[in-house]
């Protein structure tokens, strides 16, 4: 499942935890538990840019998803991409 999870937010760049509960039939509780794993093993890391944020929204990257509020964003490791190059 760990892979999968990987796998999946590797592919889609951006995917809601209950979308990607959803794409793998599981709870999320287990996608919760897989992330925290995932975080940490090293193979995923918090991306914290939207914390502290003080731009302004129209040239923010992130502002369709984000609603002026901080949206957890998680993005994969170097070591994440050698798993997931070595499993293809």
């Amino acid at each position: 499942m760990l892979k999968e999870i990987l796998r999946i937010i590797g592919r889609e760049g951006y995917i809601s935890r209950p979308k990607l509960a959803a794409e793998l039939n599981i709870s999320k509780v287990l996608v919760d538990d897989g992330i925290s794993q995932l975080l940490r093993m090293g193979y995923i890391l918090e991306d914290k840019n939207g914390e502290g944020c003080s731009s302004f929204c129209s040239s923010c990257s992130r502002a369709k998803a984000c609603s002026k509020e901080v949206v957890k964003t998680f993005k994969i490791s170097e070591k994440g991409q050698r798993l997931l190059q070595a499993s293809s």
